[in-house]
């Protein structure tokens, strides 16, 4: 975001008995990350920094946050509860968040909305840094359980009442499986949010090529199809999609570079100072770091000024039982899960 029959579990109760169809080989994408652990999150990478166990950018329309470097992370809390809300979220409601990362968005839905959230990831780093803020952070009523697995081929637990997917579908080579494990886990009427970066149809293979240059993985979903495919493994169509393109193309876009140099950089640099050439062998260079994410994020930044990407939250739902005409009132019914 991996394996024996049964991982150990935590003092808090946050692990669970995983069955062998969710052992998943890591990639290890995340797994050398020493610039994560040397802020104590391991797996975090560069983005500590930045918004912290969250992660995800913060995509908010507003420019008091993106000017000032020391809110990004209040920015990315900010649209985590967008999420919730557009999620509708109720206490005590199951909550499956597929991709879950350092946990940082499960731990505030759990602390704000009183939910109970199975968080699953199938990078080890991962789960084992969220497991261990688990245990030291407090989530009110809520809780949050930790999951090593795909959920291309399978979803634990359930069912849910809402599910959420933040920011990762790119690392996903098979959305429409990810997308029929989902359903599967959801109560009817369950309801699932999708906030993600997506690809228009402008996007050309060469975008994708420099994108994976810069971000490692090459899936990512489409404007024209990823509507499409959710109805295709039985979701309604969308019941609410928002774009927050314009959030890239304007305050994102006027002040990120310069936060990046002015705020974050320092930090960066004073916990990896040098450079290859005159201090070679050491293990990480803040400023060789920054300026390769800053290239990173300038290059999507073009593809949103060129229309060629842009940034969705999509609300799907799974039918009630009512909605899905006559013929289920024997009892039976087509649908997977």
């Amino acid at each position: 975001m991996h394996r024996s029959d049964r991982l150990p579990r935590a003092a808090d109760g946050g692990d669970r008995t995983i069955d062998e169809s969710l052992a998943v080989r890591d990639d290890g994408h995340y797994t050398w990350d020493i610039v994560g652990a040397g802020r104590g999150l391991p797996g975090g990478g560069l983005h500590i920094y930045l918004t912290g166990d969250l992660l995800h950018p913060p995509m908010v329309p507003d420019p008091a946050i993106w000017s000032d470097g020391r809110r990004w992370r209040d920015g990315a809390a900010l649209h985590t509860r967008q999420i919730a809300e557009l999620a509708g979220l109720t206490e005590g409601e199951r909550v499956l968040d597929v991709g879950g990362g350092l946990g940082g968005p499960a731990r505030l839905l759990a602390r704000e909305h009183g939910v109970r959230v199975t968080s699953v990831t199938n990078s080890a780093a991962h789960a084992a840094t969220s497991r261990r803020l688990n245990r030291t952070r407090p989530m009110g009523e809520g809780s949050v359980t930790v999951v090593l697995g795909d959920c291309q081929r399978s979803v634990p637990g359930g069912p849910f009442s809402a599910a959420v997917s933040i920011n990762m579908l790119y690392q996903v080579q098979d959305h429409r499986a990810l997308f029929q494990q989902v359903f599967s886990s959801l109560e009817p009427g369950g309801r699932f949010v999708i906030d993600d970066w997506l690809l228009t149809p402008l996007a050309t293979q060469e975008d994708v090529a420099d994108l994976v240059t810069h971000f490692h993985f090459p899936h990512f979903a489409r404007t024209n199809t990823v509507e499409a495919d959710l109805m295709a493994v039985g979701f309604l169509p969308a019941h609410t999609s928002l774009d927050f393109g314009d959030v890239a193309r304007g305050p994102m876009a006027d002040h990120f570079e310069r936060q990046m140099w002015e705020y974050f950089a320092p930090q960066v640099i004073s916990d990896w100072p040098g450079d290859p050439i005159r201090t070679p062998g050491r293990p990480a260079y803040g400023e060789l770091m920054v300026k390769e994410f800053v290239d990173a994020v300038n290059t999507t930044l073009q593809l949103y000024a060129r229309r060629r990407m842009t940034y969705r939250r999509i609300l799907v739902r799974r039918p009630e039982l009512r909605e899905l005409g006559p013929e289920f009132s024997s009892g039976t019914s087509p649908l997977r899960g």
